[in-house]
């Protein structure tokens, strides 16, 4: 089972692109930031991460928790709720380039803590995300 895990991986990395960045080629663009929005509404949220000691954002280490839809759920019935949606801290904001079967894509990603269920405070459980 290791083996083919092991197989997989190493044919997934072979399809990353090489990228530019300020420095260096690397795999992997770094950035600490997400701005969400609407086309329809004015105005952005931000997640921020900053997870590298030696770069502090205006002196934090900002991993700021966020909620995300659990997979599997029809998108027209999903209802948000405290306990519909998962709760996570972002560790790590990249980007990459891979070659697909139809060129190459890039791809915006966030590395995610363990994804928590919401706790209800009432019947003892506390979430540590849900009390920022």
């Amino acid at each position: 089972m290791i083996i083919v895990i092991i197989v997989q991986v190493n044919a997934l990395l072979e399809t990353l692109d090489l990228t530019e960045s300020a420095q260096r080629k690397g795999h992997f663009s770094l950035y600490n930031c997400l701005i969400l929005g609407h086309t329809k509404y004015n105005g952005v949220q931000r997640v921020y991460c900053n997870p590298f000691p030696a770069k502090p954002f205006y002196g934090s280490h900002r991993l700021d928790p966020v909620m995300i839809r659990p997979p599997g759920l029809d998108h027209g019935a999903f209802v948000v709720s405290p306990d519909s949606v998962w709760y996570a801290q972002v560790l790590l904001l990249f980007s990459a380039t891979s070659q697909t079967d139809t060129g190459s894509k890039t791809f915006e990603c966030a590395l995610v803590s363990t994804l928590e269920t919401y706790d209800d405070p009432e019947n003892g459980n506390y979430c540590y995300y849900c009390h920022y």
